[in-house]
């Protein structure tokens, strides 16, 4: 039963993001819908197709418009490449690999090779907010199956020095060494980095696209109407997927990490969500329970959303107005926080202000 209401949870969620048509279904399906009449002028082709489906824990819709014919099943081909690539729990993927060599060098796909350089960049960046070494803290709780399961302080005191992002050593000839014990999870960016990949598959071969992985929605082009897209922040404070406000944009990414998304409730009542410290191998108990950026990026933004949660919003806004990036930040007690101009740039609007 739980897991039924968190994958309804998501459909709905990927609706609010995309405004787009309802998902939910196996790995391939497409539903044309002729929205502009053909014309014996030079009229963009803006016929719609739609697609849903389950990739990497994951619900995915995608909204074409004006695509040739065989996208989507191109689309749901990258898909499946990708989680057999990068999914932890695949046998034979490049991160399971990577976790069982036990010390030794190995080499990996050259897209899993990139991952691993921009993540280790990221976590230098952070100061190791944002860590893919965080396997052994991860794999000792379980946030969605059911049973509630967290380390005793005993074995998660003793796995913390196995989080060590700069410990992975990139070789020549996409090579990875990974010090015995340690083990990788790609989780905190390789949706970003499909989301990316995906959108690139599509780029000037449609008039627009939709594409949500999640917290990873890429616009690509243009609305048949030519207005900007509208993506959805969804309420920290609600479980039913409700979108606090509104962000306008194209071609880039919007990406959203938030304390909402999975976890349990503890004996005592404490909401143990999934984005642990690093430093700690506990839930982040910063002040920030949701962090929104918009970048060409959406493999950057995955990664930032993460670190700026683990942060905290003094940090945070101090991290993203140096770098310069586009982020919204809400905190535990409700506060909106954004970086220089975003508000203006994307013309955020809060839902409860357009239902007036």
């Amino acid at each position: 039963m739980k897991k039924m209401k968190r994958l309804a949870a998501l459909l709905l969620s990927a609706a609010l993001l995309t405004g787009c048509a309802a998902q939910g279904a196996p790995k391939a399906t497409e539903a044309p819908t002729a929205t502009a009449a053909p014309t014996a002028t030079a009229v963009p082709d803006t016929t719609k197709t739609t697609g849903m489906g389950f990739y990497f824990d994951t619900v995915v819709t995608v909204t074409l418009y004006g695509a040739p014919e065989g996208m989507m099943d191109e689309i749901w081909a990258a898909c499946t490449r990708y989680e057999k690539l990068l999914s932890k729990t695949i046998a034979g993927s490049d991160v399971s690999r990577i976790n069982a060599a036990n010390g030794q060098t190995i080499t990996i796909d050259p897209e899993t090779w990139d991952i691993l350089r921009r993540a280790k960049e990221i976590s230098s960046l952070s100061g190791g907010a944002f860590s893919v070494t965080i396997a052994p803290l991860t794999a000792m709780w379980d946030f969605t199956g059911g049973t509630n399961r967290m380390p005793a302080d005993e074995e998660r005191i003793a796995a913390l020095p196995l989080v060590d992002d700069s410990a992975i050593v990139l070789g020549d000839d996409s090579t990875v060494t990974l010090p015995a014990g340690m083990q990788i999870d790609l989780g905190g960016i390789a949706k970003g980095y499909i989301a990316d990949k995906v959108a690139e598959l599509v780029r000037g071969r449609v008039f627009g696209a939709i594409l949500s992985l999640g917290g990873n929605v890429y616009v690509v082009g243009d609305k048949p109407d030519g207005s900007l897209n509208s993506v959805g922040v969804q309420d920290p404070f609600s479980y039913t997927g409700t979108t606090l406000g509104i962000v306008y944009t194209k071609n880039n990414s919007v990406v959203t990490s938030g304390t909402y998304e999975r976890g349990f409730a503890g004996p005592d009542g404490t909401w143990y969500h999934h984005i642990l410290d690093p430093k700690t191998g506990l839930p982040s108990t910063s002040d920030l329970v949701s962090a929104t950026f918009v970048m060409d990026s959406s493999m950057t933004a995955d990664a930032l959303a993460t670190a700026c949660i683990v942060m905290g919003s003094e940090q945070a806004m101090t991290f993203v107005r140096e770098q310069g990036w586009d982020a919204l930040f809400i905190t535990r007690d409700g506060k909106t926080l954004a970086s220089d101009g975003f508000v203006d740039k994307y013309r955020y609007t809060l839902l409860a202000d357009l239902m007036k």
